[in-house]
């Protein structure tokens, strides 16, 4: 019977194929990543979800955390009720307008970074914006931001790049209405430049214009970032190439880069998507092998360092198969985000005991942002990967990362202000604090107004988080914080989303390019795969269905026909197993010989019992050869043979040879004694040359000794057979070669009769000894009593060998009865056995 049909034969089968479907379902549903926190209740707030997708809620709460570090004046839309109109002479020292933007000074490194990652992210994932009603949202939040890029590059070379002093911000606590002036205005031109920060503007106004122009329709306004974009990145390759922190007077510090390679290739490959002018991805792959060819060490992606972003944007761009760049770049990517995680000695990256991604220095400014930016990074490159194993690893440290992020950390925080019980309660915002002592930031020691959706600095190596407002490195909130998680935020969203009841109209949407999907994509990937799942196992169930069906029908025609062969070759089996003939039942049948085996262990016993026999005198004989005839079929069938050929002589030849038994009785004896030492004695009625013969025989069959029997009874159920077909023909044999022998030896035995008379009573006494001890071989001779004449043993002798005759004939009927008896059982138990 094949497999597949035993499976199916099987009680639970139907059982087996249900719980593999419901194995495949929930491995499916496994994949999916929680869509429930366990947030604290929406505020009241328009546009953050009261229900539904928690990652659409952080999501929500992202864009509104951008919305409370506004600055200038703001719109009449505003959602953020404890923020004000402010800083409205900014740009004034250099007759410029600057206002607006964020945050109490004015970083463009950093508002530009942020504007571009925020963009990358919508758009590979706008679906998550759309899903979460926050499409218009989004476009505000950009615009905010490249709206005061416009203003900060109002000529060709010229490029404002910080607005305030750092160190006059540090000396103040307090609401924006009261923010201190002067506020100096930094720039970089054509006498003074700044490769860096130029480049990685003209990065956040490409990456912009895409996401302006392709998601929602806004041409005019996409046009005009790229004028910028395509300006100020010819501004920042010419010249000298010049880190920007070169211009920052002493007391305006601010950010400043480790190199500029990074963001010229950056910005390239910007131009390269928003343009598709081959010059500018020629551009990016220059700069790329001038970096290449400099060996700086591999670094996670950030606002200092970009060349992990460039590989992937390559990646992307080169992704076509049949493009053969397409290995080379997606070899390189991988090369660098393996080398990232991988716990390499020579990696500046490792894990904290918790689990947080972190790399040396830079994780020591600002953990869980270095955490969220390289995650963005790799949940960005994971749908490039070369392999299904390579992709599955990078998602799944995006996963661990996130948890982390979401708890899953020893100090079980959720490092996202005031959307989780265990969210920080102190971050380091002035304007939500609600306080104005700077000498004590814990006055009051709560915070006022609760800043949704702020990413914290997080923790530091040993996983422990303090919550302490004044801690400037671990509750710091900045732009570029919630940058990467804003988009991991839209994918998640995408991830999780199940459909629901169409949308409220009085949310917000985008009045350009309103879409309303119904199911994600990757929702529908679920759906495909479950589908597929519930097809195959219907198809499955429906074909055991037939197959069993079919195999029953095939059975049932072919059952009489096999039922009949199966009945003959079992007969058939059993006929070769069994034999019909005694004779193999040594070859075929191993309990025979078991049997035989144990019999032999029993022969000191009965050897014992023949002993006490032999004391009985005549009278016993009978009874005693009867006992020893049984004996004989289990242990020595050869000898009991050799009496039968010996005893069945013609009376008139036994008459004629107890005449001379005496002379021929001690002759015999005496020459056996010397000559066969192991031999048996044999009957008074055997002559020289037949106990010679008989001798022979005995040793071809190795019954000389007790220890031969066990072979000797391996061949008893043949010999048997054999001997009982053979006793006529050897009697005649037998008798001739008696009548020639007694021709030959009569005289003699007429010489030695009276010597020989003389020692017949010590000699029989002396061989009736030796028969005693050799009973195991043989059979027990006439021990007659020694002390009558020869005569009276000559007459016991007649007598006695006439009832061995008759009782032996007896015996070898009743034993081939038995024998065959027996094998009819054994072939009976045999068939119940096989059956």
């Amino acid at each position: 019977m094949d497999p597949f049909h035993f499976m199916l034969k099987k009680q639970y089968s139907l059982l087996f194929l249900t719980l593999v479907m419901i194995c495949i379902t929930r491995i499916v549903f496994a994949s999916e990543v929680k869509t429930s926190l366990g947030l604290i209740p929406s505020p009241d707030i328009p546009g953050i979800p009261k229900e539904g997708n928690d990652y659409s809620k952080l999501l929500a709460y992202s864009l509104y955390f951008y919305e409370a570090q506004r600055s200038g004046i703001l719109p009449s839309d505003n959602r953020v009720t404890w923020r004000h109109n402010s800083a409205l002479d900014d740009g004034k020292d250099k007759s410029v307008d600057l206002t607006g933007v964020s945050d109490y000074v004015k970083f463009t490194l950093t508002l530009s970074w942020t504007l571009s990652i925020v963009s990358w992210g919508a758009i590979e994932w706008f679906e998550g914006y759309q899903l979460s009603n926050q499409t218009q949202y989004l476009y505000d939040m950009i615009k905010w931001g490249t709206d005061w890029l416009i203003k900060a590059h109002p000529k060709p070379d010229q490029l404002f790049i910080q607005v305030g002093s750092s160190t006059l911000d540090n000396k103040f606590w307090g609401p924006d209405t009261n923010i201190p002036y002067p506020r100096p205005s930094t720039d970089v031109n054509s006498t003074a430049h700044g490769t860096d920060v130029a480049a990685e503007t003209a990065a956040a106004f490409a990456s912009s214009a895409i996401l302006f122009r392709d998601f929602y329709n806004d041409t005019a306004y996409a046009n005009k970032l790229l004028s910028h974009a395509t300006s100020i990145y010819t501004f920042a390759e010419s010249l000298n190439l010049t880190l920007s922190s070169t211009v920052l007077s002493n007391g305006i510090y601010g950010y400043s880069t480790s190199e500029y390679y990074d963001k010229l290739i950056y910005g390239a490959i910007w131009l390269y998507r928003a343009t598709y002018q081959s010059q500018y991805l020629d551009k990016a792959i220059k700069y790329y092998n001038i970096y290449n060819n400099m060996s700086y060490s591999l670094r996670e992606m950030s606002w200092d360092d970009q060349i992990g972003a460039c590989y992937i944007l390559l990646s992307q761009i080169y992704s076509g198969k049949s493009n053969p760049n397409s290995t080379f770049w997606r070899n390189v990517t991988e090369n660098y985000l393996d080398y990232l995680i991988s716990n390499n000695t020579g990696s500046s990256c490792n894990f904290t005991s918790g689990g947080l991604f972190w790399c040396s220095d830079d994780s020591k400014q600002d953990s869980i942002p270095v955490s969220l930016y390289s995650a963005f990074g790799y949940l960005m490159y994971s749908s490039y990967a070369t392999t299904t194993e390579k992709a599955n690893k990078y998602r799944n440290f995006v996963t661990s990362q996130i948890n982390y992020l979401f708890g899953a950390n020893p100090m079980k925080m959720f490092y996202v202000v005031a959307v989780h019980p265990n969210s920080p309660k102190n971050p380091h915002h002035a304007g939500a604090h609600g306080g104005t002592n700077v000498e004590n930031l814990f006055d009051p020691p709560e915070t006022k107004y609760p800043l949704y959706g702020a990413i914290v600095g997080g923790p530091s190596m040993n996983d422990s988080y303090l919550d302490l407002r004044n801690d400037i490195i671990q509750s710091e909130v900045a732009l570029d914080y919630n940058a990467a998680f804003q988009g991991i935020m839209a994918y998640y969203v995408i991830d999780t989303y199940v459909p629901t009841s169409p949308s409220s109209p009085n949310e917000p949407i985008n009045p350009i390019n309103p879409v309303r999907i119904v199911v994600s994509t990757f929702q529908k990937q679920k759906i495909i795969i479950i589908a597929v799942s519930c097809s195959v196992f219907f198809l499955l169930l429906i074909l055991s269905a037939v197959l069993y069906k079919y195999k029953r029908s095939k059975d049932d025609q072919k059952k009489p026909s096999d039922i009949e062969e199966r009945k003959l070759k079992k007969l058939k089996d059993l006929e070769e197993i069994i034999p019909k003939e005694p004779g193999n039942l040594e070859e075929n049948n191993m309990k025979e010989l078991t049997a035989l085996d144990d019999n032999l262990e029993k022969n000191p016993a009965e050897l014992s019992n023949l002993e006490e026999n032999k004391e009985k005198g005549p009278k016993d004989l009978e009874e005693n050869n009867l006992k020893e005839s049984n004996n004989l079929e289990e242990n020595n069938p050869k000898e009991s043979n050799d009496l039968e050929e010996n005893d069945l002589k013609e009376p008139s030849e036994l008459e004629e040879n107890n005449q001379k038994i005496p002379n021929d009785f001690e002759e015999n004896n005496l020459k056996e004694s010397n000559e066969h030492g192991k031999n048996n004695l044999k009957e008074p009625t055997d002559l020289e040359e037949n106990n010679l013969k008989e001798s022979n025989s005995l040793e071809k069959n190795n019954l000389k000794e007790p220890s031969d029997l066990e072979e000797n009874n391996q061949k008893i159920p043949s010999d048997l057979k054999e001997n009982n077909q053979k006793i006529p023909s050897d009697i005649n044999e037998s008798n001739q070669k008696d009548s020639s022998s007694l021709e030959e030896n009569n005289q003699k035995e007429q010489n030695d009769l009276a010597e020989n008379n003389q020692k017949i009573p010590r000699n029989l006494e002396e061989n009736n000894l030796k028969e005693s001890n050799g009973l195991g071989e043989s059979n027990q001779k006439d021990p007659g009593d020694l002390g009558e004449s020869n005569q009276t043993i000559l007459n016991v002798l007649e007598e006695n060998n006439q009832k061995q005759s008759n009782g032996i004939e007896e015996n070898n009927q009743k034993k081939q009865s038995d024998i065959e008896n027996n094998n009819k059982e054994k072939r009976s138990d045999l068939e119940e056995n096989n059956k």
